[in-house]
């Protein structure tokens, strides 16, 4: 008995002393390697109470203790190299869950970087890209990151797009590639270049997009008013190699790998430690190994493998599919910075159209309900826009790339084989279609731990949000893209909620009692639910930075009397905003064991801030956190931001 007193007493001695050392232990080993203590840190570890910290030790590229000043020190050797963080908010790494990393520095091409222009301006950048990069009648010019739903406004000079690439490149066939990845824009040279299944020459026209044409299955994706066509509808032009962007020859491989030192860069400044590529080719894989054998990749990354040609035409090949990724992801099993064991689906397109066009071109993400006709008017010289009729049923919901049944079976197919699946979804029928899918899995396979995730979720019927939370799925929200943007809303709104003749635009747009107040971009209500929120800014669309902390600051509660009260209800606090960039990034990923959090044995990759985000936004000024800049990047123990 005594023996046993004995041992419970040094047993709480030890409890004591751990405490007292603030969760660090000291294993006394007679030799220690160099390590790093960081101290006098607000150290926010986002571990499983969320504490907060003041010290580290990095040791071996993992954290080997956090905790107190005190607890830390005595890790020390003379060894040790001591870093004062002078008081400043540190966090994990940042983990960014839909990003196509290759778009996030820019080609050497023309490129209008996402810029919104008026067709003024357009015109004098296609026609100052002609000379150098298609200088012969008949070339192909390739123009990059055009932003398809912010700008294009018409002037006294350019009624339309179509018009403006046409007044300026006569001689020369033009496309605009689209930021969004969605539409693209040509002139009447490049539509005329259209060709049937056959290699026939047949053009976009209005006899061969009308019913019975050889078009009839792309009329949804193409507007001959403008020249804008998207999703699948553009494989039928055959642009040829434009040697930047065909991700096929040795000289495109060339043009990639001359920007990856600039996308490392870019990553370790943003604080971003861990990233999924949302759609990742062989031509990505190849620059990813590439960034790794030339010690440019500092940070985890999941490659999620696509078919997205598949997606947009409705093909399913189940078991050409998953022996595809099944290669892939066997390929990279060994790997310790990038797997693939992660499969995207694109379940429909985009809920922008453009109501200045007649009749207007129409959505094609897949909604319940049919979309509107709304009869918008733009006066070119004052910018203003006035309703100048009641919309009516446009007698089209949109499309959902695959029949309900068909997706059932591949998302089955897809958790049987232990893969995490990664849906882009928009309209609010195409994620109740995926819902159903991801339950008909659970229902065959059972709970396998497995994270899905579905991204955007512009429209989330409610009843589908608690759904959301029922699954326990990840949910990747763009989180600047929740806020209410005037010329952008009018692209999608009107589509959705029926608007009346001399009715404001504001009213129309922003109708506390319309559908989308509660079902647009249900962050707060789904994570209520049960859901589990992520980030993935979706770069380069809008933007070619992932821009994470613009991202955090749009997404987060705002100060009283802020002016944001449409949709206020959907935004989140800071520390679940803070929750998606790290933990809960890592474990959408499957890496939550890895990263993620400040813990004593997981992999140190940190970040340092110049600023304090909490006592922002107890200060009653989070738009601030807009403007954060990382001070330092940590991966693995070494410093990769700024370069040392």
């Amino acid at each position: 008995m005594d023996g046993k007193q004995h041992n419970h007493r040094r047993g709480l001695v030890a409890l004591l002393m751990t405490i007292l050392l603030g969760g660090c232990q000291q294993d006394y080993r007679s030799q220690e390697p160099t390590s790093t203590l960081y101290f006098n840190g607000k150290i926010y570890t986002q571990d499983g109470q969320r504490s907060l910290a003041e010290a580290m030790v990095v040791e071996d590229g993992k954290f080997r203790c956090v905790g107190s000043r005190q607890g830390a020190e005595s890790f020390m050797t003379n060894a040790t190299r001591q870093v004062d963080l002078q008081g400043r908010m540190v966090l994990p790494g940042l983990h960014d869950n839909h990003i196509h990393l290759l778009g996030t520095v820019a080609l050497p091409m023309c490129d209008l970087d996402g810029q919104a222009v008026d067709l003024d301006q357009l015109a004098a950048k296609v026609k100052a890209c002609l000379p150098r990069y298609a200088g012969q009648p008949g070339e192909w010019l390739v123009v990059n990151q055009w932003s398809p739903y912010d700008g294009n406004t018409p002037t006294a000079s350019h009624a339309t797009l179509l018009a403006a690439l046409d007044a300026v490149a006569p001689d020369n066939p033009v496309v605009l590639l689209g930021a969004d990845g969605h539409a693209s824009a040509y002139n009447s040279q490049a539509l005329a270049s259209a060709e049937d299944q056959d290699g026939n020459q047949v053009g976009f026209n209005p006899a061969t997009l009308a019913p019975g044409g050889v078009f009839e299955r792309f009329i949804p994706y193409v507007d001959l008013t403008s020249g804008v066509i998207r999703e699948g509808a553009r494989s039928a032009i055959p642009v040829p190699d434009s040697g930047v962007l065909s991700a096929s020859d040795e000289r495109a491989a060339a043009q990639y790998e001359q920007i990856l030192p600039a996308i490392a860069t870019l990553m370790a400044s943003r604080g971003i430690t861990g990233v999924q590529d949302a759609c990742a080719t062989d031509f990505i894989r190849q620059r990813l190994l590439s960034m790794q054998a030339r010690g440019l990749l500092q940070m985890r990354i999941t490659a999620a493998t696509c078919f997205h040609e598949d997606d947009y035409s409705g093909k399913l090949d189940i078991e050409g599919h998953l022996a595809k990724a099944t290669r892939v992801r066997s390929a990279f099993a060994g790997n310790p910075l990038i797997k693939a064991d992660a499969v995207k689906i694109f379940l429909d397109g985009v809920l922008e159209g453009d109501p200045f066009t007649a009749p207007p071109f129409l959505p094609n993400a897949g909604m319940l309900e049919n979309y509107q006709n709304p009869h918008l008017a733009l006066d070119p010289d004052s910018g203003r826009v006035t309703i100048t009729a009641d919309s009516e049923d446009a007698g089209s919901n949109g499309i959902v790339n695959y029949r309900e049944a068909d997706l059932k079976r591949y998302v089955t197919a897809l958790d049987g084989a232990g893969f995490g699946i990664h849906m882009h979804s928009i309209g609010d029928r195409s994620t109740r279609v995926g819902l159903d899918a991801l339950a008909a899995a659970r229902a065959s396979n059972g709970d396998r731990g497995i994270p899905h995730t579905l991204a955007h979720l512009q429209v989330v019927h409610p009843d589908d949000q608690r759904r959301l939370g029922e699954l326990g799925l990840y949910l990747t929200f763009t989180y600047a893209w929740t806020t209410p943007q005037l010329a952008y809303d009018m692209l999608v709104t009107p589509f959705i909620q029926p608007t009346r003749a001399g009715q404001s635009l504001s009213e129309a747009l922003y109708d506390p009692l319309g559908y989308l107040q509660q079902a647009l971009y249900p962050v707060e209500s789904s994570r209520k639910a049960g859901a589990i929120l992520v980030a993935g800014s979706d770069a380069p669309v809008d933007s070619r930075d992932p821009r994470p902390f613009e991202n955090m600051a749009a997404g987060i509660v705002r100060a009283a009397g802020s002016d944001d009260a449409f949709r206020a209800s959907q935004r989140i606090s800071l520390a679940e905003m803070l929750a998606a960039y790290t933990i809960n990034g890592a474990r959408a990923v499957r890496q939550g064991e890895i990263t993620g959090s400040i813990e004593a044995g997981k992999s140190a990759d940190f970040i340092v801030l110049d600023r304090d985000l909490f006592a922002l936004v107890e200060a009653g000024t989070p738009e601030q956190i807009a403007d954060t800049q990382v001070e330092q990047t940590v991966f693995q123990g070494n410093t990769i931001y700024p370069t040392p």
